[in-house]
């Protein structure tokens, strides 16, 4: 069915099909996760590579985002790893077959620590949507006392006891129910003036600020982490990660700059480290930037 034919659909009929959708994969997920880690997870990503031939709309995205990554390692072979890591991103996410946060910890690697012990006070470790997922969780499983702002968190993986106090007050910033940005910015604003640490997405909730444009796709960042550190003063480090094999692999970038006036010289001077940031990851991991390939 292609995107003209499913808007014609009825409104009910289109969210009763998404919901149909989202059952059958929680199902397939409940199923995978019975299986020792990594089977599920590695299983998962052959289901995404396959779904891209049988959808040829995600495999001409796959490959027209590889064409335009300068120096790639061949179109089709960037496609198909591209659409592997996404699936692996996908299971890792929802924690397939990780039983307990010491099997987590032992393919974690932070690079970058020595930034991160030198902050004292209010701190934003700003991520993006590029790479795999669970920033957060990695850095609290290291035993780093950070508050993550986002949904709670919801598979059978994060149902277990183990996994418990990752979604507990001290370790999530949440709201129940709908997620609503006001309260969201609260809660943040709350832990920073406290001179606690926070982690959240420079792509995620708040008004936009300003585009990075990379090789193939833009990173639109957002003003909420900007208007949380001049409101506190926190200290803003950037955090990128990415998968060595299935080691989870973090790395803290040294502090931006402080708060200075005027705004518009501070946004700036910040836009031109992360476009630097970001260009550099590209160029290293582009088949890592699933968010970018597959927009919206």
């Amino acid at each position: 069915m292609t995107r003209t034919e499913k808007s014609r659909l009825p409104s009910a009929g289109g969210t009763t099909l998404s919901r149909t959708r989202r059952l059958v994969f929680r199902s397939l997920l409940s199923l995978l996760d019975v299986l020792p880690w990594p089977w599920g997870e590695e299983l998962l990503a052959g289901l995404f590579v396959a779904r891209a031939f049988v959808g040829v709309r995600r495999l001409r995205a796959a490959l027209e985002w590889a064409s335009r990554q300068p120096g790639s390692r061949g179109r089709w072979r960037l496609a198909v790893a591209l659409c592997w890591h996404h699936g692996r991103f996908v299971g890792r996410a929802a924690l397939l077959g990780l039983r307990h946060p010491e099997q987590f910890r032992r393919h974690l690697v932070l690079r970058g620590e020595q930034h991160l012990r030198a902050v004292v006070g209010a701190t934003i470790l700003l991520g993006f949507h590029l790479g795999p997922p669970n920033t957060a969780v990695a850095l609290q499983v290291l035993g780093h006392r950070v508050r993550a702002m986002g949904a709670k968190r919801i598979s059978r993986g994060w149902a277990r006891e183990a996994w418990q106090p990752f979604q507990g007050p001290e370790a999530l910033l949440w709201v129940p129910g709908d997620w609503h940005r006001g309260a969201a910015m609260y809660q943040a604003l709350h832990v920073l003036q406290g001179g606690g640490t926070v982690s959240l997405a420079a792509d995620g909730i708040g008004r936009p600020a300003f585009a990075l444009p990379l090789s193939g796709g833009t990173v639109r960042i957002s003003s909420g982490w900007l208007e949380l550190r001049r409101r506190t003063g926190a200290q803003v480090l950037p955090v990128l990660k990415h998968l060595d094999g299935r080691t989870l692999v973090l790395t803290v970038h040294p502090p931006l700059p402080p708060c200075a006036s005027p705004l518009e010289r501070e946004v700036e001077v910040c836009r031109e480290i992360l476009q630097r940031l970001l260009d550099d990851y590209v160029r290293q991991f582009p088949e890592q930037c699933y968010s970018l390939a597959f927009p919206g």
